[in-house]
């Protein structure tokens, strides 16, 4: 199944790649313009009509090609095939290749050796990183997972959390150490709580674009309220699992100030992300508030609960369905306004992944897997409860992917009576797929981690 696994995800990536990167397939060339495309190609690396390219765009092209190498290389593993590594870079540059030649037929859009550098770095750097792992850090990571999974289950729900929060916090990676960017990072950051004033604006009459924008007190609620459920979760932990321990309690009390002002102190060194004291402020307050949560509740969690306790998880959940309603209709800045309702109602928008088209962005992939485990977890708790009762998984993928497309959908009609936020149709598609994953990773568990855990039991 592994090898199944890995094989439809390269052939997916693949051809969201190509869709990605060639839509909306207006060829407006043909062959017989090709000699007078081509002389209009930039052919120094690195540099072209409009200057030289920017960091952010080379980071882009090597982070995208990044996942096609790693599995690449992974299925060439399964197939015991020779010099994978080598065969990640050149096949990065095929379909770079691929990419970069149908791009010149499209107008606006600009060819380059340097992306077909980048994308064939970033697939060949994916290789060596599904090497590594593939290695050692294969063994070790999914020893930890089957302990984790096998003692102390929810604890492993926390550590997911925490390691995708501190990959989306130093987003989108492009890391820079020079004294320049360090004190403009400086400059841009905020040490104001409640409250949004740069240390640039304070002390050296040089706002920011952020400074105009002021201090989202929606946002500050909504980042207290996903970290309430976090400390929750924490709280329920030590209760089952470290209760005993004379250093948890203390971890418990400062991790959250040390884990947040860490993340923050990371981001100064991050180009196009701001060091912000309220992202302290909210974070560490939302997993005390879930510690005080869980202690003035436990009177309403004296009801009977399944062998393996998966009912704990019903009032996080709940709070975590209203978290995302809360989130999906932020900043609830509505109007009825003509030019806003004729803006979101664009054909456009109806067309999947149209918005990664109109501006190429590591945000835009974070967005799109942000918006995909959105719906997830309820899909991975639901699935779960009703495989108990004994429903067929073709029954649960029906009502998960619907669920999630319905919620998604009425999410996304809420944004377009928006004024900062755009309704896309790419949205509502990540909600379903979400829906189909939660479902999909009940179904891998129990065809291949169930059996492991028998097998074990049994020897």
């Amino acid at each position: 199944m592994q090898k199944k696994i890995v094989a439809y995800l390269f052939i997916f990536y693949t051809l969201f790649t190509i869709y990605n990167t060639l839509i909306p397939f207006q060829f407006h060339y043909g062959f017989s313009d090709l000699p007078k495309l081509v002389k209009q190609i930039s052919w120094t690396p690195y540099f072209t009509s409009r200057g030289r390219v920017s960091l952010v765009d080379i980071a882009g092209n090597i982070i995208l090609f990044l996942p096609f190498g790693f599995l690449l290389f992974m299925l060439l593993r399964y197939g015991r095939s020779s010099h994978p590594i080598l065969k990640c870079l050149f096949a990065g540059a095929a379909l770079s290749f691929l990419i970069e030649f149908s791009q010149l037929f499209i107008i606006g859009r600009d060819s380059a050796p340097h992306d077909l550098i980048n994308n064939a770095l970033g697939s060949w750097i994916g290789g060596i990183a599904a090497a590594i792992y593939s290695g050692k850090v294969s063994t070790i990571s999914r020893k930890i997972f089957h302990d984790l999974l096998n003692s102390k289950p929810f604890a492993l729900i926390v550590v997911i959390i925490g390691i995708a929060q501190s990959l989306s916090e130093i987003m989108p990676f492009t890391v820079s150490v020079s004294v320049s960017s360090f004190q403009r990072s400086v400059k841009n950051s905020n040490i104001i709580p409640f409250d949004y004033q740069s240390i640039g604006k304070l002390f050296l009459n040089s706002p920011n674009k952020n400074d105009l924008l002021g201090f989202d007190f929606t946002l500050f609620f909504e980042n207290v309220f996903f970290w309430l459920i976090v400390g929750y979760l924490i709280m329920l932990c030590y209760q089952l699992y470290w209760r005993k321990e004379r250093r948890a309690k203390v971890s418990m009390i400062f991790l959250p100030i040390v884990y947040f002002s860490v993340l923050e102190f990371a981001q100064l060194f991050i180009i196009s992300r701001t060091t912000d004291i309220n992202d302290i402020i909210s974070g560490s307050a939302g997993i005390y508030l879930g510690y005080f949560l869980y202690s003035i509740t436990k009177n309403f969690r004296r009801v009977p609960i399944a062998e393996d306790g998966i009912d704990l998880l019903k009032f996080p959940l709940i709070l975590y369905i209203i978290f995302i309603i809360f989130a999906g209709l932020r900043p609830f800045d509505w109007t009825l306004a003509p030019d806003i309702l004729a803006h979101d109602l664009k054909a456009d928008h109806l067309i999947p992944f149209y918005a990664y088209f109109r501006k190429h962005s590591l945000w835009n992939i974070f967005d799109l897997i942000d918006s995909i485990l959105y719906f997830m977890p309820i899909s991975l708790f639901w699935t779960y409860k009703l495989r108990g009762r004994g429903i067929s998984f073709a029954s649960i993928y029906i009502l998960t992917i619907t669920t999630g497309l319905l919620i998604g959908l009425g999410i996304e009609i809420t944004q377009i009576f928006s004024i900062s936020r755009v309704a896309e149709i790419t949205d509502v598609l990540s909600y379903g797929l979400g829906g189909a994953l939660g479902t999909f990773l009940i179904y891998y568990f129990e065809k291949e981690i169930q059996p492991l855990r028998v097998l074990r039991e049994e020897n």
